[in-house]
Order: C-alpha cells, then sequence, then structure tokens
C-alpha cells in the first residue's frame, strides 16, 4: 500500500467505535485517509445522528454492503461488533480488500480464524487487527518469540459495563459493595461466555501465547466509573506489570473511548510515511 496514495477507507458500523473514527478521518485527523463508505443497519437513524454533517458524508451512509464494494476501498474497518464481521469479513477479503477488525473475539473459534487467514491469503489481502484498549501489545508480543511463563489479564468495569451480560447469572450486580471477581479462566472460555468483553483478552492472547495458555479474571466494580485493566506477563526477556485506567464509551459503556483511537493510529499509520510502533 503506497503512502503517497490517499488511502480510501470504508466503514462497517456507526456506533461509539466506527462513528468516532468517522468523524476523525473526515476532519483530517488520520494522516492522508478518505471516507467511502459508511455502512450501517439503520441508514436514517444514523442520517439523523449525523444531521450536521457535511452532505458529502451524509451521502456516504447507506445500509448496502454493495455500495461499499462500488467504492473500492482500499481497506474496510470493521466496528459492528462480531456478528457483522462473520457476515462480511470474507466476503471483503475475497475482494482483495485490506480488512482492520475490532471484534477480535470472532477469532476465538480456531476455525473462524483459519477461514479468514486462508481467504486473505488466497487475495492477497491483509487482515490488521487492532490493539484496540488492550496497551503495551508491541512489547508483549515481541517478547512472546522468547520463554513465557505467564500471562494473565484482568478486567475490572464498572457494574453498568456487565448489565445485559452472562455476568448477571454469576452475580447478583445489584448487590456487590466492592470489587468483585466473578469469572476466572482462560481466554477462550472467558470470549466463549463474554463475547461482548473478550476483544481486549483474544487480542492478548492471540498475539502472544494462544488461547488456552492466557489467564483472565472478570471483575465488576460498583464503586469506580473506571475500566481497570491489570496485565501481567512474564517472559525470560522481561516481565511486566502494567494497571491501565480507562473510560468507558458514554454510548457504549462496554467499550473503552480508547478504542476508536487505537483504530485512527492504524490509519495514520497506514496512511503516512512513517509508522509509530509497526
Amino acid at each position: 500500500m503506497k503512502s503517497q496514495t490517499r488511502l480510501k477507507v470504508g466503514i462497517i458500523g456507526l456506533g461509539a467505535i466506527g462513528g468516532h473514527v468517522a468523524n476523525c478521518i473526515e476532519k483530517g485527523e488520520a494522516g492522508n485517509a478518505e471516507l467511502v463508505a459508511l455502512v450501517c443497519r439503520d441508514k436514517e437513524k444514523y442520517l439523523t445522528i449525523n444531521k450536521d454533517q457535511s452532505s458529502r458524508f451524509k451521502s456516504l451512509i447507506t445500509d448496502d454492503i454493495e455500495t461499499l464494494f462500488a467504492a473500492k476501498p482500499d481497506i474496510v474497518i470493521e466496528a459492528a461488533g462480531q456478528e457483522s464481521l462473520s457476515q462480511y469479513g470474507i466476503t471483503i477479503l475475497e475482494k482483495g480488500i485490506d480488512l482492520l477488525v475490532s471484534s477480535i473475539g470472532l477469532f476465538t473459534n480456531d476455525d473462524i480464524l483459519a477461514a479468514f487467514t486462508q481467504t486473505a491469503e488466497q487475495s492477497g489481502a491483509q487482515m490488521l487487527l487492532s490493539a484496540g484498549a488492550l496497551p503495551a501489545l508491541d512489547w508483549m508480543s515481541a517478547s512472546s518469540l522468547s520463554e513465557v511463563s505467564n500471562a494473565m489479564i484482568t478486567q475490572e468495569k464498572p457494574v453498568i459495563s456487565w448489565k445485559g451480560t452472562r455476568a448477571e447469572e454469576l452475580i447478583d450486580l445489584d448487590s456487590i459493595t466492592k470489587p468483585t471477581c466473578f469469572f476466572e479462566g482462560t481466554a477462550r472460555e472467558a470470549a466463549n461466555i463474554f463475547p461482548k468483553s473478550s476483544n481486549i483478552s483474544a487480542m492478548l492472547a492471540l498475539a502472544t501465547v494462544g488461547l488456552d495458555n492466557t489467564k483472565v479474571r472478570l471483575v465488576a466494580d460498583p464503586i469506580s466509573p473506571i475500566m481497570n485493566t491489570l496485565i501481567e506477563f512474564d517472559s525470560e526477556v522481561g516481565q511486566l506489570q502494567l494497571n491501565c485506567q480507562g473510560i468507558p464509551s458514554p454510548e457504549n459503556p462496554s467499550t473503552s473511548t480508547g478504542v476508536p483511537l487505537s483504530i485512527v493510529k492504524s490509519i495514520r499509520n497506514l496512511s503516512s510515511s512513517i509508522h509509530y510502533g509497526i
């Protein structure tokens, strides 16, 4: 992909993640990139939400995936969840279009990951997995080329972030008075039970020691509004203990406000003459 050429970007999903990314690209904050299509499930809803945007921006909003393909994007950003990724991902790659994935949790299914990978290999497209809200991924991924003795992630989120998930079956979210762990297991197990909260743990696992060797703890916090992520990673080249405090998205409490910015950073790298953190 030539950095001198303006990067044509399509986005699937205009919620908390996709909408933010689209706004950044439109305002010129994502490098040498331009929007060519914005796919959503409810066109009228997102036309209303974006009523103050430019006429050109609104003209890109569609509920038809074929409109995206007709726009001939260089890369498509998936920001709509595992269902949309499953529905459209393979087709995007088959057409030789690069795919930047935010819903990493889908790839905790080995067969699905293999199918996407094989399709990308056959078409020549690249599948780019966003780090999202996971900090220090570059260091841990490099360190995993050595011997790793421990890879653990603890996700501590406000109670509201666990509402509507299986957590409600494992713990009485309304009665706890202090941070309470309600799940301990592997990244693969966590993804199966909590698919909407699996992206960060799946990314850590896939980039380092694998889904069955990465340990996950999930905690509900009735006190703090902060998303607290604790990573413990021990390898023969070094040890890392990192505590990251993220702010939940106002539009979607299960998503960190840092996720769309991670994607914007990726677009800047892909469309620039210099890449930071490759």
